[in-house]
């Protein structure tokens, strides 16, 4: 599992986010305080945003992806 500590505010963030998961055929969680969502779904996020503090959990990602990943993460890094 890969973990990145990241600043979401838009609705764009989470987009992006969404289409990153696409492109790398990823899963994952955006965790923090207590709120658990789908890094897939976007129309649930946008209630808890801006999610200041939050951290993103990759699940089923290949080694040879991570360094693809930690670039494509690197935008939203806090």
């Amino acid at each position: 599992m890969l973990n990145y500590s990241v600043k979401i505010n838009s609705i764009k963030d989470l987009m992006e986010l969404r289409k990153i998961a696409g492109k790398y055929g990823i899963d994952g969680r955006i965790n923090q305080n207590g709120f658990h969502g789908n890094l897939k779904s976007v129309l649930t996020n946008v209630f808890y945003l801006p999610l200041e503090d939050a951290n993103i959990e990759v699940t089923n990602f290949t080694d040879s992806q991570v360094s693809y990943l930690d670039k494509a993460f690197e935008k939203f890094t806090a």
